[in-house]
C-alpha cells in the first residue's frame, strides 16, 4: 500500500527554551528541508544553521519561557523564523564570530531582531543548484 502524499509547507514547533531540546528543532527542519528537496548536504547544512539560531535565542530568552519554531518550504528552500521573549536587553542579541561564520556558511540568508520584547532570528536555505 503506498502512502498517500503530503503537501506540507508550514511546521510550527513550541519547546521550552533550553539547550537540549533544540535537536528537536534540527530534527524537524531535517524533514521539512528532505520532503522540500534539498540535497543531502544542503539538509546538513540547515540542520547546523538552526542549531546556531535557536541555541542563540534559547541564550538570549527569559528563562522558563518557550521558543517557537516556523519552517515555511517551498520551490526546493526553506524559511525559519525563531521567536522567544527577549531576556534582559542589556545583553546585545548578536552573533559571535564564530557563529556568524557558521551562519554565512551554511544559510543563504540570516538576520537577528530584538523587538517589542521579542528575539526575531530567520534564516533562508536554498536548493543548490
Amino acid at each position: 500500500m503506498t502512502a498517500p502524499a503530503v503537501d506540507v509547507t508550514r511546521v510550527t514547533l513550541t519547546f521550552p527554551a533550553t539547550v537540549e531540546l533544540v535537536r528537536l528543532a534540527r530534527l524537524v527542519a531535517s524533514g521539512l528541508a528532505a520532503h522540500a528537496g534539498l540535497s543531502v548536504d544542503d539538509i546538513e547544512d540547515l540542520r547546523i544553521a538552526v542549531d546556531e539560531l535557536c541555541a542563540l535565542v534559547v541564550q538570549h530568552a527569559v528563562d522558563d519561557s518557550n521558543v517557537s519554531l516556523v519552517l515555511d518550504a517551498g520551490d526546493g528552500s526553506v524559511q525559519v523564523e525563531v521567536r522567544a521573549p527577549a531576556g534582559s536587553s542589556e545583553a546585545p542579541f548578536a552573533l559571535d564570530e564564530l557563529s556568524g561564520h557558521i551562519l554565512k556558511a551554511a544559510a543563504d540568508e540570516h538576520h537577528l531582531a530584538r523587538a517589542d520584547g521579542k528575539l526575531v532570528a530567520t534564516l533562508t536555505k536554498r536548493r543548490e543548484g
